[in-house]
């Protein structure tokens, strides 16, 4: 079955952003992931998959024959864009290039070699270095099972031998990420946007990602840190499209943490902020490798996001949707995303919804951002689990 000229799907832990950013570009989505969120059924026609992520194979294949994209999660496994991309054109980048991209090692030396500042990594449990150090997992994702190596009981070069972690160096700061479109080795800068990391009104823990809020307006030398930074990576790596750069800022000084190689979580809060849509751009950059952009979006307005983490065991109660369309009064931009079905059970930790928020400063948007969680947080509270 031929697709729709138009057509793009969609794969990945969770599709919904994604697809609405696909919609503002003109697209007709199709899409798969874990969840097939309410919001995310209503407009495109998806799937649902029980095993992550070997289903998604199986689901794609069940899908009409248009291009694809991935979304957050599937930039660890290689192996599997790549099959998938055997049948149908990617969108996006081959398992050749997150072989480099994702290796801390190289991007290390990548940006060493480029005379910028880089986090200090190693295969082994650090031993005599100065400062904190972390321990993260090889295959990561929303920043779940970072830990601090002061925090790991026993842990040691002979126990850590074999295990799918690396260790890199911790520095203190605000956590930030930029948003790049990039081809033929050369990136664009599109938008800045700061996280939430471990926000515990929104019921995360330790590291986890919990939320973004931007655009940020950077200064000039932060800018020009952070266009060496995307070019560094689009020409070492040979990056396409949509690609995101997670960093710590620091005396104003940017410390890359982590690349992430596909449509990031920001994408939307900047598209929002700007009224625009990057997956236009995304897909011109896949398909002919030219940047159809030349700068950073100019913000009307700022937007955040927080993910709403399950603080009980419960389930969603009967009146959630009559709460969900009291609060998603405007079409074009809802206050509550990713909305699971009522009855819906979820057990401490898992994600349960995403809110958003829209303000004319940073701080207004957080504070709302605050009142949406403690709102959704009272709903969902009423039907705890026998």
């Amino acid at each position: 079955m031929i697709a729709d000229s138009r057509q793009l799907l969609i794969l990945g832990v969770s599709a919904r952003a994604a697809v609405s950013s696909a919609i503002r570009g003109g697209f007709q989505p199709l899409a798969a992931d874990c969840f097939r969120d309410q919001d995310l059924a209503a407009v495109c026609e998806c799937l649902r998959i029980s095993r992550y992520p070997a289903d998604l194979e199986h689901a794609a294949a069940a899908l009409p024959v248009c291009p694809w994209l991935y979304t957050g999660g599937l930039e660890n496994h290689p192996q599997l864009v790549d099959r998938i991309a055997d049948h149908r054109p990617l969108l996006g980048n081959a398992g050749r290039v997150l072989r480099g991209v994702r290796n801390p090692f190289r991007v290390t030396e990548a940006l060493c070699e480029a005379g910028l500042p880089a986090l200090e990594v190693s295969a082994l449990p650090p031993s005599g270095s100065s400062g904190p150090w972390l321990r993260k997992p090889r295959k990561s994702g929303g920043g779940q099972r970072i830990e601090f190596v002061s925090a790991l009981a026993n842990e040691s070069a002979e126990s850590a031998v074999g295990e799918l972690y690396y260790y890199q160096q911790y520095v203190a700061g605000t956590p930030d990420s930029a948003i790049f479109v990039a081809a033929g080795g050369r990136a664009v800068l599109c938008g800045v946007t700061r996280q939430m990391i471990g926000t515990s009104w929104t019921g995360a823990r330790g590291f986890e990602y919990a939320g973004s809020v931007g655009p940020l307006d950077i200064t000039a030398h932060e800018r020009i840190q952070w266009e060496s930074i995307g070019n560094c990576l689009a020409r070492r790596f040979d990056l396409s499209g949509l690609f995101g750069v997670d960093a710590v800022t620091r005396d104003g000084t940017i410390w890359v943490v982590e690349v992430n190689p596909r449509y990031t979580a920001s994408v939307e809060v900047v598209e929002s902020a700007c009224d625009t849509a990057l997956l236009p751009v995304h897909v011109t950059a896949c398909q002919s490798g030219q940047l159809s952009i030349r700068g950073a979006l100019r913000p009307h307005r700022r937007v955040g996001k927080a993910i709403v983490y399950a603080r009980t065991p419960g389930q969603v109660p009967p009146d959630f949707d009559t709460w969900v369309r009291g609060r998603n009064t405007d079409g074009a931009r809802p206050t509550v995303a990713d909305i699971p079905a009522s009855g819906t059970e979820f057990r401490v930790g898992e994600p349960l919804l995403t809110v958003l928020a829209y303000g004319e400063s940073l701080a207004a948007v957080e504070l709302a951002l605050q009142e949406n969680v403690a709102a959704a947080y009272a709903v969902l509270g009423e039907m705890p689990l026998g």
